[in-house]
């Protein structure tokens, strides 16, 4: 933490946004795991890379209580490597709001453009059938654009010191996808709604439940085999089966306080 904040009771996210740039990037650099500083040779004091070009884009408006930071391996890269949207909740409680995660040297899939090329919110609002498939026939789950780098645990840990910093050790998070739950759980989040929509689900997909009568492979997304893995289950939701079985679901993870719910107990990836 910069020298000139050092004792200055922060408690918000719009506090640390009207802080000179320089002092605002310092308190926004610890939401990226050393190990991607490491991976992509970005110095952490200039978020620079070694070839002296910005790697690490920070934005946060001085008059808004959001923050976006992405890193990038190459000012080259389509897609950042981490890309973290940071929020203070209408509660006043910090909020992990979004969390993508890409391997840059992967291959991509147009999941986030439509067919006339309008922005899919990755596949929320809209899809891109021919590529989802594509994507899915390659071990990706919904909303990935490439495989991921396997950080998750230490972007929650970054966000953990990051949620410190402003004198709180909890913080909300709301998933996009089904998958994306499970994951949370498996890092020690616990459920501030929707708890039971998880667990409804997982009864659905038992043995002769209502989700996993509807694996008739009928479209790829709903083969047979689906309701035995996070990453099928999920791709299943997102083509719709049994519509607005997904939804409402909000999270929360205390640093240093794990919860131990597992509403796929046994269920691989």
């Amino acid at each position: 933490m910069d020298a000139r904040t050092r004792g200055v009771g922060l408690s918000s996210i719009q506090e640390i946004n009207q802080f000179p740039r320089e002092i605002t990037e310092s308190h926004y650099a610890r939401l990226v795991p050393e190990e991607l500083f490491a991976r992509f040779a970005i110095d952490p004091q200039t978020l620079n890379g070694p070839e002296g070009t910005r790697l690490v884009r920070i934005t946060a408006p001085p008059d808004k209580p959001w923050a976006r930071v992405e890193v990038r391996s190459s000012t080259e890269d389509r897609d950042p490597a981490l890309l973290v949207d940071v929020e203070m909740s209408g509660s006043s409680v910090p909020s992990l709001a979004f969390v993508q995660i890409t391997n840059p040297r992967s291959r991509r899939y147009g999941i986030d453009r439509d067919l006339e090329g309008r922005d899919t919110l990755f596949g929320t609002v809209s899809r891109n059938v021919d590529e989802e498939v594509r994507a899915h026939g390659d071990g990706l789950a919904p909303g990935q654009v490439r495989r991921g780098l396997k950080l998750l645990p230490r972007v929650l840990e970054s966000m953990d010191g990051f949620c410190r910093s402003i004198g709180s050790d909890l913080y909300l998070i709301e998933p996009l996808f089904y998958h994306s739950a499970i994951l949370y759980e498996r890092q020690g989040c616990g459920y501030l709604l929707g708890r039971e929509v998880m667990e409804a689900i997982h009864d659905g997909f038992a043995p002769d439940g209502g989700l996993a009568v509807g694996l008739d492979g009928s479209s790829p997304f709903r083969g047979p085999d689906a309701a035995h893995t996070v990453r099928g289950r999920s791709w299943a939701l997102h083509d719709g089966l049994a519509s607005g079985t997904w939804g409402g679901v909000k999270m929360y993870r205390v640093v240093g306080r794990p919860s131990a719910i597992d509403t796929f107990p046994g269920g691989i990836y």
